[in-house]
């Protein structure tokens, strides 16, 4: 019950909500990467196969490196990346290298998947605005 509950609020603060079917959790930190993983394979039960990785990165940064490193805290393997992008965000510009390992997409293909997770958090939160 636990991890459902902050699989579901971890999801709801950081997940992708706009594209149907396409479930997307982006974050830069290894802890809640490990914990939304632990949700989608514990609880979600979603099979391995499923899952794709994605790094957006700045171009100066050792995109290789990052790579390895989100592959081992997602425990995803590199052959289910898609290609790292690799581009200075205008916004950012100014800003120091606190993201060195940039920040990390897990995407799943599913509706099935999507519309569940939206309807665990509708059932949440819609219990608190009666």
């Amino acid at each position: 019950m636990e991890l459902w509950l902050i699989g579901v609020m971890l999801y709801w603060a950081e997940g992708g909500k706009s594209i149907r079917g396409i479930v997307r959790f982006s974050n830069s930190d290894p802890e809640m990467i490990k914990i939304i993983m632990a949700f989608f394979r514990k609880i979600c039960r979603v099979p391995e196969e499923k899952f794709r990785g994605y790094i957006h990165i700045h171009p100066h940064l050792d995109y290789k490196k990052a790579e390895k490193y989100r592959s081992s805290i997602a425990n995803i393997p590199l052959s289910k990346f898609y290609k790292t992008y690799r581009k200075m965000n205008r916004f950012s510009k100014n800003k120091k290298d606190n993201l060195p390992f940039g920040t990390f997409d897990v995407y799943i293909l599913s509706t099935e998947l999507f519309l569940k997770i939206s309807g665990w958090a509708r059932g949440i939160f819609g219990s608190y605005h009666k």
